[in-house]
């Protein structure tokens, strides 16, 4: 029974990763994250059915699993209907309490992804045998450049990272990383670039390079988006050897920034694989990371890291303004006295 459920979810998921919803609300990347847990343990479900008699941890392993996919189908739920009401509404996806949606989905997000992230790790215990699923996989990407017209209530926050990866990051150290952490949907890509096209970083950093990491924390896949970022055109096919080598070679003696965005890897040795490559900068070459999971930002991070907070009600408006009025000067008074 769990093994159909979780296929119907899997195909409810895979259903709004393709849809307008999430382009206009967001959660694009944690959709697609609780896909990939959720395909990840039905590789094993089957077999841990069959062998869950008179097997009291199998069995209660498959009684949270069950817990977990019945809690994501009620988020998805609630986000399908609450999201296509503000759509259907005179101010689409600007409604004034999409943000506080968005930070209500966000929150509920993280909490389910902690329970399925340890369901997924419990399941290494039982030695299940994996069948097998093939699957298209939606992808998300993010770019250097900044799409907002206008970024509110961020300056204070720009500025302070781009005083530490400037003025407090140690000269002793090879390669510095500072992960902005915090919960989907408060802007750590719009800071992140922010910071990257700052005129600031412009002049502390050369080069400056952005890959937009998501789901697929491939050591070669990100040396060769690296390489290509840095020559600008694409590589053929090549050995993970020469690509280290010519990564070397390309970084060596620079100070280089390095914006890695939207990580979900926690396993520490990926990381460190990529970290001993790009360790060959000059003094004061960084790693700007962005990730929602504490995990992330401890493995990653030589620098404490930036734990980005809720916009202040205030910036929470203008911001609403801002996309449901564009720049215009006049706004419905009646919409005013609401907020007061």
């Amino acid at each position: 029974m769990a093994e159909a459920f979780i296929q119907v979810l899997l195909d409810n998921l895979t259903s709004v990763l393709k849809g307008e919803l999430v382009l206009l609300f967001g959660f694009q990347d944690e959709f697609q994250r609780l896909s990939s847990i959720f395909s990840t343990i039905q590789a094993v479900l089957e077999d841990a059915q069959e062998k869950q008699l008179n097997d009291k941890p199998r069995e209660n392993w498959l009684q949270k699993l069950n817990a977990a996919t019945y809690e994501v189908d009620d988020i998805l739920d609630e986000y399908k209907t609450k999201a296509t009401r503000f759509l259907q509404s005179k101010y689409g996806r600007y409604h004034p309490k999409a943000i506080p949606f968005r930070h209500k989905v966000g929150k509920r997000m993280d909490q389910v992804m902690k329970k399925l992230n340890a369901i997924a790790e419990e399941r290494k215990n039982f030695h299940l045998q994996e069948k097998v699923i093939e699957r298209q996989a939606a992808t998300r990407e993010t770019g250097s450049v900044l799409t907002e017209p206008q970024v509110y209530g961020r300056d204070k926050e720009n500025d302070e990272i781009v005083k530490i990866l400037i003025n407090n990051v140690s000269d002793a150290q090879k390669l510095s990383v500072l992960p902005i952490r915090g919960m989907g949907g408060l802007g750590k890509t719009t800071l992140a670039q922010m910071v990257f096209n700052d005129q600031r970083v412009t002049e502390h950093f050369y080069p400056k390079l952005w890959i937009c990491v998501s789901n697929d924390f491939d050591e070669k896949r990100l040396i060769k988006a690296i390489v290509e970022s840095i020559e600008g055109k694409s590589l053929s096919d090549m050995d993970l050897a020469p690509l280290q080598k010519k990564l070397q070679e390309l970084l060596n003696g620079k100070r280089y920034l390095l914006v890695l965005d939207d990580v979900w890897n926690e396993d520490q040795q990926k990381w460190a694989n990529l970290r001993a490559v790009l360790k060959v900068g000059a003094s004061g070459a960084s790693v700007l990371t962005t990730t929602r999971l504490e995990k992330v930002g401890s493995i990653m991070g030589t620098l404490q890291p930036y734990e980005l907070s809720n916009l202040s009600p205030e910036d929470c408006w203008f911001l609403f303004i801002q996309r449901a009025f564009g720049h215009q000067e006049e706004i419905n008074p009646n919409l005013v006295e609401r907020r007061l």
